[in-house]
């Protein structure tokens, strides 16, 4: 029981290094780079090209990425702000850059979301979706493999996901308990195949791994509920 917790505690630290550079993108999140004003005493160049390493970084493929080309970008403009996967945009804004899988795109209705979860005046759903390394993050990889290896699956692309809210241009994630909430990921070219089975395993901070059932039928896809804050997801096949 003492390991376990142990690992549940040194889970959540390993997800919250894979998803160190979050709290940095609420500077463009509430629409800095048009404001050209100074942050930390340095100029808005200084601070847009900040920004953008700090992006790179969290999205530059990996070894195991299945995604095609980097996904990076040059500059704050260039970092998609939507989404969408087999002809369904995303109905939430956010930032889009996770390049390992073929698009992501969260289905449920904005209002929707903003009224089960109790959002004010003001505030409206927001979402940051991009590559995980499993290099920076081995602990959250490791239960996401060791959830397949139970289920006999082969483990496709690691994606990180925060679904959150932005409030007077601050972003902070919704409850983790709340309502359920639909994904579509897309099925990277390099992982589809005939006759699979496709699912999610979910690792939140915490060490709770659950698996996420597709609940569509189209072979290129991978459609499941999850609720609010952030977690490691992984696609599977078996």
């Amino acid at each position: 029981m003492m390991k376990a917790k142990l690992m549940q505690k040194v889970l959540a630290g390993a997800l919250t290094v894979a998803l160190v550079a979050a709290p940095s993108m609420s500077v463009f999140a509430s629409g800095a780079q048009g404001s050209g004003s100074n942050t930390c005493g340095g100029s808005s160049t200084t601070t847009e090209a900040a920004v953008v390493e700090i992006v790179n970084a969290a999205v530059a493929p990996t070894e195991s990425s299945s995604g095609s080309g980097s996904g990076t970008v040059s500059s704050i403009a260039e970092i998609p702000t939507t989404s969408s996967v087999a002809g369904v945009k995303t109905s939430v804004a956010g930032v889009y850059m996770a390049t390992s899988v073929n698009g992501t795109a969260i289905t449920t209705g904005l209002a929707d979301i903003a009224s089960s979860y109790g959002l004010a005046a003001g505030e409206k759903p927001y979402a940051r979706i991009y590559n995980m390394d499993t290099k920076k993050s081995p602990l959250a990889a490791a239960a996401i493999d060791q959830a397949a290896a139970a289920k006999g699956a082969v483990v496709g692309p690691y994606v990180n996901v925060e679904l959150g809210k932005l409030s007077s241009g601050k972003f902070s994630l919704l409850a983790s308990e709340g309502a359920p909430i639909t994904l579509k990921f897309g099925i990277p070219k390099s992982f589809a195949q005939d006759g699979k089975t496709f699912a999610v395993v979910c690792v939140r901070p915490g060490g709770a791994v659950s698996i996420l059932e597709d609940t569509d039928t189209n072979p290129n896809t991978v459609t499941f509920n999850t609720t609010g804050g952030q977690g490691a997801y992984a696609i599977i096949k078996y």
